[in-house]
């Protein structure tokens, strides 16, 4: 099953300001989240019910997924800190 991937508008800002071979590693991730919100390169956020979060490279995309919908809601991508996960 395939879920549509939605960026909010603070995450594509986010994205705008990346250069073309960070876009791109984003845009593949995102691909990926897409077919399976799940997977193995993905790991739950503490303290979140349906939040996840994947790694790509020093970065982390955290996202929410909307079973009933079929979506997935990139809600921020930062690069990991101390308030990375906090939404």
């Amino acid at each position: 099953m395939s879920y549509e991937v939605i960026f909010s508008p603070k995450s594509y800002k986010q994205i705008e300001s990346f250069d073309e071979k960070l876009k791109g590693r984003i845009k593949k991730a995102s691909i990926e989240i897409g077919n399976d919100p799940w997977h193995k390169g993905t790991i739950k956020v503490e303290g979140y019910e349906n939040v996840r979060r994947k790694r790509v490279g020093k970065y982390r995309l955290l996202y929410a997924v909307d079973k009933h919908r079929e979506e997935v809601l990139v809600a921020k991508i930062e690069i990991k800190s101390g308030t990375t996960y906090k939404l």
